[in-house]
């Protein structure tokens, strides 16, 4: 009993936090409402992944144009192009500017335009064994890139025109990706050897942190779902079809390029997967007239999380050598 709990705790605690964001919304609510909560546990994760990183690889990933040029397609083009066409199958009927099918696309749309996320995705390309470095250097590119893109994919699909706070977005990375990834560099050349026996504990606290996202995005989804249940399920369906397409076209798309399989792990988690604080913000900041702006956001964090999650393992055996036994640590 006690082995089968240590290989799928996880799961477990999977479970836990989606049954705690439908009976204890109001945590999560708090939660993400705080100024400093998520922004600290987003950097604690960067900070471990710092700690993890190799600094050689980390600026040899510069030159991985292929894996960079499809995730960032991925996010800013095929992305967009998915929900466009699962908004028109999945909503209401357009009948008019306000209608619930325009509401519908426009919510839609606001998720598709976002960058990457700035923590899951990397937390579990580490966990998955996947190449973290270049999991990090597609993060950065992708906040960097949604100051210019998420604007021009809303004006293309849209027709309105949202001016990103470019200033904003490049203090926000400095204090939550690009100081916790030097700290945690800095702690790995002076602490690297005396940690290797908690280094196993070290690497628990990432996936913990991913189960605090699913909980607080669980209950965000919730409070959502009572608001508009007939077109919650809509988006939900939307949302999950639309993860589910981005997952296979990397997918495909990765391994027909000949990338190796950590390499596919990084596009794979990076390319699929949305942001949600920056997305809220565009819907409050230019289109709070939308009552549904929040519900594709908050359903496509748990859906991301979720299946996510999920597909772990799979990737995770993909990425460990021939001759490692499963649950051994490479360290």
């Amino acid at each position: 009993m006690d082995s089968f709990f240590k290989r799928h705790w996880f799961l477990f605690g999977m479970a836990v936090a989606v049954a705690g964001g439908y009976l204890l919304p109001q945590g999560g609510e708090s939660l993400r409402e705080s100024s400093f909560a998520i922004p600290l546990l987003v950097a604690v994760v960067l900070g471990i992944s710092g700690f993890t990183l190799d600094t050689s690889r980390l600026l040899a990933q510069a030159s991985n144009l292929w894996a960079l040029l499809l995730t960032l397609a991925t996010t800013y083009a095929a992305a967009p192009l998915a929900a466009y066409a699962l908004a028109k199958a999945w909503g209401p009927e357009i009948s008019g500017p306000g209608s619930d099918g325009a509401f519908f696309l426009e919510a839609m749309m606001i998720l598709a335009a976002q960058a990457g996320t700035l923590a899951s995705a990397l937390a579990m390309t580490s966990i998955a064994r996947g190449n973290q470095e270049l999991a990090l250097l597609i993060t950065v590119l992708s906040s960097i890139l949604t100051a210019v893109l998420t604007p021009l994919v809303l004006e293309l699909s849209l027709g309105e025109i949202v001016e990103v706070p470019f200033a904003r977005i490049m203090l926000r990375i400095t204090w939550i990706v690009v100081l916790p990834v030097l700290a945690g560099q800095v702690a790995r050349r002076l602490l690297w050897q005396q940690a290797q026996g908690v280094l196993p504990a070290v690497r628990i606290l990432p996936r913990l942190i991913i189960l605090s996202f699913l909980y607080t995005g669980f209950c965000a989804a919730t409070v959502r779902l009572g608001e508009a249940p007939g077109l919650a399920l809509r988006f939900l369906g939307a949302c999950l079809c639309l993860h589910l397409a981005l997952l296979g076209w990397t997918w495909l798309s990765s391994r027909a390029l000949g990338m190796s399989p950590q390499n596919r792990t990084a596009v794979i988690l990076c390319g699929s997967q949305k942001t949600l604080p920056n997305g809220i913000y565009i819907w409050t900041k230019f289109f709070a007239t939308n009552p549904y702006g929040a519900l594709p956001l908050a359903l496509y964090h748990v859906v991301q999380l979720l299946v996510d999650t999920l597909l772990l393992r799979r990737l995770e055996a993909s990425n460990r050598s021939p001759t490692e036994e499963p649950g051994e640590s490479s360290g």
